[in-house]
């Protein structure tokens, strides 16, 4: 076996909708219609997030379970007040390392976000 690269993590929900919603309009992250039409779409879906993709996947009981995902934002301080005003869950508040700034938050379902902001302007 060759492991090339991460194609996609994915991310367990109990509520495509509501998992879906909170990735594209809080987070602003794009998803792709897809086709609605097809029986996969209530189940799965991908947003873009290149290169790897994140893939929400309706699964109640294993939702909130997974284990985390850094998200590279520009700014961790202003992204974690949207949050907030969100009425969203932040976990830890902002704080830093040698490296970075950084602060851990919640999606509906639990799932731990990392928002990411490496000191030397880089991501990925």
């Amino acid at each position: 076996m060759n492991v090339r690269a991460i194609d996609f993590i994915a991310l367990s929900v109990a509520d495509m909708d509501r998992a879906a919603t909170f990735y594209r309009d809080i987070l602003g992250l794009d998803i792709p219609p897809g086709d609605a039409g097809h029986p996969m779409h209530a189940m799965w879906r991908e947003l873009d997030t290149s290169p790897v993709t994140i893939a929400l996947s309706l699964d109640a009981e294993n939702a909130g379970k997974s284990g985390g995902i850094g998200l590279a934002v520009p700014d961790v301080a202003s992204a974690v007040a949207e949050v907030r005003a969100s009425g969203h869950r932040v976990v830890m508040d902002v704080f830093d390392t040698p490296v970075c700034h950084m602060a851990i938050i919640l999606d509906p379902d639990g799932n731990t976000l990392y928002l990411h902001q490496r000191k030397d302007g880089t991501a990925g």
